[in-house]
């Protein structure tokens, strides 16, 4: 996993360096410049597309990628791109197969845009749609349950149970903060004490995507980081004057990883809620903060988008379909009990 974005940086340029000059102008010049990971994603998409074209067009089959011009790259038929991307449905998922055509997308549009390239042939190519999948989220009576695992050990194995006394702050922090606020995990973990403002429960956050953002909790939520951190600070000996220190740590004082947090969800989950325990990951957490908010907002989806920090609102708008769907649902229950 890329850590950094001198690490994203070098492989973007080691990518580029195997393919045409123009396809440099299109990675440097569109889109967010500090948004290094999806840049990266859009080289690795368009040089699939470079070597299908120097490998399977027959009028290019004598061309290094690297000796691809704009207007050869400008000129394939519609009909060669669609077979490309029927070429990927065969080994990908639809969401892989329609990311990668939005990157060939942006990539002919930026082209259009600056005048390079008289149009964009990806606009009459089929598109890829993506069947609709049921939203896995915890209600909210199994959050309540869910936390009082967390708090308390409740139904933990005994050897187990016998050591939550050293996580229990530190988890209870964390997961009600991620019930409370639908963060992703990644952007939690990024978060360091100074981030923290306890006295109007908010926290500064880097989003995916690049955007800072000041996210609110709940005064619970606040409680239960005030207790944690107050922990953390005695601790580690840390003063008003340095608090850059992460926000959510190992015993030994590290920042905790993504795939820790994964563990621990599955422990608690295991223990409270078994027979969801193969299904609820991480991101359901957020999920069935969506869910709960949405509810909770009186339908405000356009809110939740902003908290969510969704790009579009047709992500957002799975979670709207779903609860429109479970109160539906709920309508047929109260019929059978009559």
């Amino acid at each position: 996993m890329l850590e950094n974005k001198t690490q994203y940086s070098d492989k973007i340029n080691e990518l580029l360096s195997e393919m045409p000059e123009f396809i440099s102008d299109f990675i440097y010049n569109f889109g967010r410049v500090e948004n290094y990971a999806t840049k990266l994603e859009y080289c690795r998409d368009i040089k699939v597309y470079l070597e299908f074209i120097t490998n399977y067009l027959p009028k290019y089959c004598d061309k290094d990628i690297k000796e691809l011009t704009i207007d050869d790259v400008a000129n394939i038929e519609i009909l060669d791109i669609n077979r490309f991307l029927t070429t990927l449905s065969g080994n990908h998922k639809e969401t892989t197969v329609k990311r990668k055509r939005a990157s060939l997308s942006s990539m002919y549009g930026f082209f259009v845009a600056t005048g390079k390239m008289p149009r964009n042939p990806i606009a009459a190519t089929k598109t890829i749609k993506i069947p609709n999948k049921d939203v896995i989220y915890l209600t909210n009576k199994e959050q309540s349950t869910l936390l009082d695992t967390v708090r308390h050990g409740t139904n933990l194995h005994d050897s187990v149970a016998k050591v939550h006394y050293i996580y229990a702050d530190r988890d209870s922090a964390m997961f009600i903060l991620l019930l409370d606020t639908g963060l992703r995990v990644s952007e939690m973990l990024g978060t360091d004490i100074i981030d923290y403002n306890l006295d109007d429960c908010s926290v500064v956050v880097n989003r995916k995507g690049g955007d800072t953002q000041i996210i609110y909790y709940s005064d619970e939520c606040r409680d239960y980081l005030d207790v944690y951190f107050t922990s953390q600070k005695a601790k580690n000996g840390l003063s008003a004057n340095n608090l850059k220190y992460p926000a959510f740590t190992t015993s030994t004082g590290k920042r905790l990883g993504v795939r820790a947090v994964e563990m621990l969800v599955k422990k608690y989950v295991t223990a409270c809620l078994p027979e969801k325990a193969r299904i609820i990951s991480p991101h359901k957490l957020r999920s069935s903060f969506a869910m709960s908010f949405y509810a909770a907002s009186d339908k405000d989806i356009l809110l939740l988008k902003k908290k969510m920090n969704h790009k579009s609102i047709q992500t957002t708008n799975i979670y709207a379909k779903a609860s429109d769907s479970a109160m539906k649902d709920s309508r047929s229950i109260l019929q059978g009990l009559r």
